[in-house]
């Protein structure tokens, strides 16, 4: 499968949900992936660049180190 702009679960999407929608997004090799739950979903801006949770860009509740708990 060969998608002109971004696949999520094998299906081809013209954007992932960076900064708008109920469940956030990062892509990664053009493939879109959901941001951990305990990111904060941020109205307008990225919620997370990655999986885990220590790549929110704000926690929903709490941080630990690095990570939101």
């Amino acid at each position: 499968l060969s998608c002109r702009h971004y696949s999520r679960r094998g299906v081809c999407v013209p954007s992932c949900r960076f900064t708008e929608g109920e469940t956030r997004e990062f892509a990664q090799g053009g493939e879109c992936f959901e941001c951990h739950p305990e990111c904060e979903r941020i109205e307008g801006n990225v919620t997370c660049n990655g999986s885990g949770a220590d790549t929110c860009t704000r926690c929903a509740r709490y941080r630990d180190g690095p990570h939101c708990v």
